[in-house]
């Protein structure tokens, strides 16, 4: 027999290379590596283990390229920023102004609240606490929430009203808008304005 009269199958068991005369097609044997029955198969179908190993690279492939396009897709690249030009400083151009802090401010945790009110929403029943919220930081800030203690018009504790933001980017400012569900709430003092940590 020539080299062209044999034929390499692959073992379903093992995965095993199995090297056969081509007029054993059709037969069952053990395989010589693992022992399990295997039937060969006909001249024509004895490449099906490297059709097989193909096709599933073939598959595979597909699905590293697909999830890669919707990796791409769904989270695209920021582009760079592209920096400003410089513009020349010449002798007159006048010295920025110094940054003045809004009167009668509050800073915590990174943030500066301005001063805030109870207001009763024109046409309606509807009271709520108002005023600002700055990011002091260079950074953006997530789950912002401003929190504030109701009192009534004798000092007496009636619960709580807050607002909340998703994002405050960079030195950004936040118009909060706290509703108060005590009716006869008079006066609102600041709890907290902190970050989802």
């Amino acid at each position: 027999m020539t080299k062209s009269d044999y034929l390499k199958y692959e073992c379903r068991h093992c995965a095993g290379h199995i090297e056969f005369p081509a007029v054993a097609g059709g037969q069952t044997i053990a395989c010589p590596h693992c022992g399990q029955p295997v039937e060969l198969p006909a001249a024509g179908a004895a490449t099906v283990g490297k059709s097989r190993r193909l096709l599933v690279l073939g598959v595979l492939a597909f699905w590293v390229v697909f999830a890669a396009v919707a990796l791409a897709f769904f989270f695209p690249k920021k582009p760079a920023p592209v920096p400003a030009p410089e513009k020349p400083v010449t002798a007159t151009a006048p010295a920025p102004a110094p940054v003045v802090k809004p009167p009668e401010e509050t800073t915590t945790n990174g943030f500066a609240i301005s001063a805030f009110k109870l207001e009763k929403t024109p046409g309606s029943s509807l009271v709520y606490v108002v005023g600002t919220v700055r990011n002091l930081s260079d950074k953006q800030r997530f789950g912002v929430k401003a929190e504030f203690n109701l009192f009534d018009a004798k000092g007496a504790s009636m619960g709580k009203a807050s607002d909340y933001a998703g994002t405050l980017g960079s030195h950004g400012v936040w118009k909060f808008k706290a509703l108060v569900m005590e009716s006869k709430a008079a006066e609102a003092r600041l709890d907290s304005v902190r970050e989802d940590q």
